[in-house]
């Protein structure tokens, strides 16, 4: 790899490694998650728009979605997205 490729390609790093370190966070809140019901789990989608009414950013929710949407296609599918996706979704986003 020439240099001058690398030096072009030397931001990506960074990019995924940020991207990982947020999906670290959503499977830091896998566990409380997976505790809620399924009246509950549902309800999160209310509160997301409640908190984006009241001046919250899709970048302040983002975790919390991802990790709900990956819950719920758990409990609907019985599949969880590997991380790569949700990687994959994040760099969809920004």
């Amino acid at each position: 790899m020439s240099v001058f490729t690398r030096a072009l390609r030397a931001g990506e790093g960074k990019k995924v490694r940020r991207l990982a370190e947020l999906v670290q966070l959503v499977n830091q809140l896998e566990p409380d998650i997976e505790a809620l019901s399924d009246e509950d789990l549902a309800h999160q989608t209310v509160v997301f728009r409640e908190r984006l009414d009241n001046g919250a950013s899709l970048d302040d929710l983002l975790v919390e979605a991802f990790a709900t949407v990956r819950e719920a296609a758990w409990r609907v599918l019985g599949q969880r997205h590997f991380d790569v996706q949700l990687m994959g979704g994040m760099a969809l986003h920004f």
